[in-house]
């Protein structure tokens, strides 16, 4: 990144070092009792610096102080405060037939950008559907290949070859799925949508096909904004069932019309809940272990 350009005040800065630690890309070198940034070019732009310079003494062109306002600890959420957000999230799958505004979605995948991402990436995008004949249309695409991938499972002439390739126990599995995803189709056929229960906004979390933690990344995100979205009144569920039938269809990711040399990761529904939650639920206890081996 060769624009980049760090200068130190030196008169404002105390010289407490943190920048000088905090910084692994080694942009900074202390020289003649002064920490200077040496190697601008090397910054991966992750803000550290600047975020923890306590004297603001330090000039970063891609963080400029008119982006980084201080932080005020007064408005972060207690510990209680955060668990009962997180405990308080549900996932949705009856909406109200009421449309979202397209700025509300723009500002939920606006929050969602201050999420961590490997190396500093940010990677993820977004595609949003609001057209329900689009939606429709996408849902019903994902029935068609997994009721095709249900009746290949069923297949006895072709058992022994899909054993062959894919193991027996991921065959054993895909026959425990078989029977949902028939009854997927079942549901499409009544009228219903089985994938996206009618949500008035398809969300589509995307980053490009070579990145590594990619998949990481867009879940961050993903989750991230789906806590943002139960405050401001919405509810979200995260659609597993497109990614499954995504992967084994190129005709269903020709018509979810991805940018070229991107992939598709992480798929929500998006709307207003018909119906509000008004107990926290409880959840399984994790098992910890300590040292194993």
């Amino acid at each position: 990144m060769s624009d980049i350009n760090i200068v130190i005040a030196q008169e404002a800065c105390t010289d407490c070092g943190a920048c000088l630690a905090l910084c692994t890309a080694r942009v900074y070198e202390r020289i003649d009792g002064r920490v200077e940034p040496v190697a601008p070019e090397a910054c991966w732009l992750c803000a550290h610096c600047v975020a923890a310079c306590p004297d603001d003494a330090i000039r970063h062109s891609g963080y400029p102080t008119e982006v980084c306002p201080p932080l005020d600890p007064a408005m972060l959420p207690s510990l209680d405060s955060l668990v009962v957000t997180l405990r308080a999230r549900r996932s949705t799958r009856v909406f109200r037939d009421q449309a979202v505004p397209r700025d509300v979605v723009q500002q939920l995948t606006g929050i969602a950008r201050w999420v961590p991402s490997a190396g500093n990436g940010q990677p993820v995008d977004w595609l949003a559907f609001d057209d329900p004949a689009r939606i429709a249309a996408l849902s019903a695409g994902t029935v068609t290949v997994l009721a095709g991938t249900a009746r290949l499972l069923r297949n006895p002439l072709l058992r022994p070859l899909l054993t062959l390739a894919l193991g027996a126990e991921n065959v054993k599995k895909g026959l425990e799925s078989a029977e949902s995803f028939e009854r997927l189709a079942q549901k499409l056929a009544q009228g219903e949508d089985p994938i996206f229960r009618r949500a008035p906004v398809v969300l589509v979390a995307h980053v490009p096909d070579g990145s590594y933690f990619g998949r990481d990344d867009a879940v961050y995100a993903a989750y991230s904004l789906m806590l943002a979205a139960e405050r401001m009144g919405l509810g979200t569920c995260h659609i597993g069932y497109f990614h499954i039938a995504l992967d084994r269809s190129r005709r269903l990711r020709q018509a979810l019309g991805l940018p070229d040399g991107r992939r598709a990761e992480v798929t929500l529904a998006l709307g207003y809940p018909q119906y509000s939650f008004h107990r926290l639920a409880s959840r399984r206890q994790p098992n910890l272990v300590w040292n194993a081996g």
